[in-house]
């Protein structure tokens, strides 16, 4: 599929994800599997050398962008390999072992790279899929229960792509979530995603025929009750990325989610980064017994436009440890909408 971002065709569609995903980054038995120490600077030599299976243990890749850093004067030689940033392969699958790398896999975030030098990186190192430098807020979050950000509140892509995907286990087979990395919070999947359970588990409780996302991120929580048959699924998020991603990620899983339409209303250079009015239609999509809707704007404008029916509506704010706020926001919803509403 081609790529929102830079017009590549490198997205995935999830019908065409391996029966175990983890394959892409499995060593074969030929592949080096030695690690690095990750709290001291580096040592030696790294590989440059692919295996025969086109790959590189991940610890060789970091290795060879800490010497090149080194050796362009980014790092004075001291410090340790973990501090050159945050590694995130591409799709993010749960491991239980380091990663080997195949080309354009691997996307770093990091606050020590100039944009000079990610552009040397890149160039470089053929594992690197996009460096993001680290603007020290949370991107796509903010003060109110399903974030309100602040325009600019995103990291910067220095170099190269970072529309990249995860794929997420659910009870009817994984979804690919993908999200424009440098806008979005990173949310790395786990063997047992307890935020997908939680929603299966009020599906199969309440046999809600309405659903709504009323912070839908990316959109992993909506596509999971699409997945389910929920006939009329709502999805909202106030962030320009995570809205734009939610309505692509229905492309994503378009054959998966049985879908026969997946039509876009904005596009994403037109979106403003937080639209504070009423919620706007995004995306529409359509199955046999599906539709999908999702708006980018505040879900406190949401209840107009919902559909009838047995309601269940999940909130999945950012700080979940702010108790009192979220139960007085989620009464209030109950109270006026209807229907029962849960934190994932």
């Amino acid at each position: 599929m081609e790529c929102p971002l830079c017009g590549i065709d490198h997205i995935i569609s999830s019908d065409l994800l391996p029966s175990r995903p983890s394959e892409y980054f499995v060593p074969c038995p030929d592949c080096n599997k030695t690690t690095r120490p990750k709290d001291s600077p580096v040592t030696g030599s790294p590989e440059k050398k692919t295996c025969n299976c086109g790959r590189r243990p991940i610890d060789e890749v970091m290795a060879e962008i800490w010497l090149l850093l080194k050796e362009s004067g980014v790092l004075m030689g001291n410090e340790p390999l973990s501090d050159i940033g945050t590694p995130l392969i591409n799709p993010g699958v749960f491991l239980v072992r380091p990663p080997v790398l195949p080309p354009r896999s691997l996307i770093l975030i990091t606050d020590k790279i100039p944009e000079e030098a990610a552009l040397f990186m890149y160039e470089k190192v053929p594992e690197v899929m996009g460096i993001i430098l680290r603007s020290g807020n949370v991107p796509g979050t903010g003060d109110l229960m399903c974030g309100s950000p602040a325009e600019g509140f995103s990291d910067t892509l220095l170099c190269g792509c970072d529309m990249r995907a995860d794929v997420f286990p659910t009870s009817h087979g994984p979804v690919l979530i993908t999200k424009i990395q440098h806008a979005i919070h990173v949310e790395f999947p786990n063997g047992l995603n307890l935020k997908v359970r939680s929603v299966e588990s009020n599906l199969q409780r309440t046999r809600a025929d309405v659903f709504i996302d009323a912070c839908s991120g990316p959109g992993t929580l909506g596509i999971v009750a699409a997945l389910f048959g929920v006939r009329e699924v709502i999805m909202c998020d106030v962030w320009y990325a995570s809205a734009f991603c939610a309505g692509y990620n229905l492309l994503v899983n378009q054959k998966k989610l049985r879908l026969t339409e997946v039509r876009f209303l904005e596009s994403l250079d037109k979106m403003p980064k937080v639209r504070y009015g009423r919620p706007e239609l995004v995306c529409e999509a359509r199955g046999e017994n599906t539709r999908i809707r999702v708006f980018h704007g505040p879900y406190e404008g949401l209840p107009p436009i919902l559909p009838e029916g047995i309601r269940l509506t999940a909130f999945d704010p950012f700080d979940k440890n702010a108790f009192s706020k979220n139960d007085k926001i989620m009464s209030l919803w109950r109270a006026t909408v209807g229907g029962e509403a849960f934190i994932p």
